[in-house]
């Protein structure tokens, strides 16, 4: 049984791709050695089935086999996350009770969104709370616009916030003056991390807890040297760098989806491989511009 606690719930985390095989299968080895690779690079966490893990894609045996996988390689001194939004409450409350028996410490839940213009408030807190009431393992809540079409107000958060199983959330917009509203939520019970590699730093300065970055996923070094930086207190530095990394953030995970960070990893070294259907890979134009901005970030050989 996992001993972490929320006040350990921050630092820097990554989002796992699900490595496939080229006939759609989960491909295990490759997965691990990615995981083995992070780790190495010194994250504190791992989050399975998360967006830039094809979340959508994944059945749920998937999603058992995976946590598995990363258990397996995780220590128990860092936080395994799982993502196991859907868009029914019972299978996401089902989903959470896979996670526990497959030994995550947490699960993170994205809104349901297909139903978009029946997800008021009321009905997304209804579904939330079911969720938390009913889970095993503490709830984040996932604020995710760009797939989830909708974002979560800051009246919701602090509601939520109130929930004694919800101990945080992540924030995937971007849009730190309306971070800056979801951190008045924050306590020693509930923490408030980053998903935008494009505003790491300034997240940081308003007081979010920490991260979990898809651009870890293709540049943890600098990632975890950025976010060190600014804890150091050298915030110059960090911002300075966090320039650098803007446009990997916004024109490869952002602009290309899973497909764009499995290209950007399999450049760098680690194993991307082929997303899966119907997600395609990248062309051979999208994949020049992977390589561009490696390159011009550092990352890549000239």
């Amino acid at each position: 049984m996992s001993s972490l606690t929320v006040a350990q719930l921050g630092g820097l985390m990554v989002p796992a791709v699900s490595t496939f095989t080229a006939s759609g299968d989960i491909d295990a080895p490759a997965f691990q050695r990615n995981l083995d690779a992070h780790l190495s690079f010194g994250m504190d966490g791992i989050l399975v089935g998360g967006s830039s893990g094809e979340s959508s894609l994944l059945d749920d045996d998937d999603r058992r086999t995976l946590l598995r996988l990363a258990r397996e390689r995780v220590p128990s001194d860092k936080w395994l996350l799982a993502g196991i939004g859907s868009e029914s409450t019972r299978l996401t409350i089902a989903r959470a009770h896979d996670a526990k028996a497959a030994g995550a410490d947490a699960v993170l839940v994205i809104s349901p969104h297909y139903f978009l213009k029946r997800m008021t408030e009321a009905a997304l807190l209804t579904h939330f709370r079911a969720v938390a009431d009913a889970s095993p393992l503490p709830v984040l809540l996932y604020n995710m616009p760009a797939y989830a079409h909708l974002v979560l107000s800051p009246a919701f958060v602090a509601e939520m916030a109130q929930h004694p199983n919800v101990i945080g959330m992540k924030d995937s917009a971007g849009n730190v003056p309306v971070l800056a509203q979801y951190l008045e939520a924050q306590s020693d019970a509930f923490r408030v991390l980053t998903g935008s590699g494009g505003t790491v730093v300034p997240a940081l300065a308003a007081g979010a807890a920490g991260a979990i970055l898809a651009i870890g996923l293709y540049a943890g070094p600098a990632v975890r040297r950025m976010v060190d930086l600014f804890w150091s207190g050298d915030r110059d530095g960090a911002a300075a760098l966090q320039q650098t990394l803007v446009p990997i953030a916004t024109d490869i995970g952002g602009a290309l989806g899973p497909a764009g960070i499995k290209a950007a990893m399999t450049l760098v070294g680690l194993d991307g491989t082929v997303p899966r259907g119907p997600l395609l890979p990248v062309s051979d134009d999208e994949l020049a511009t992977v390589r561009a901005r490696l390159t011009t970030a550092g990352l890549l050989s000239a």
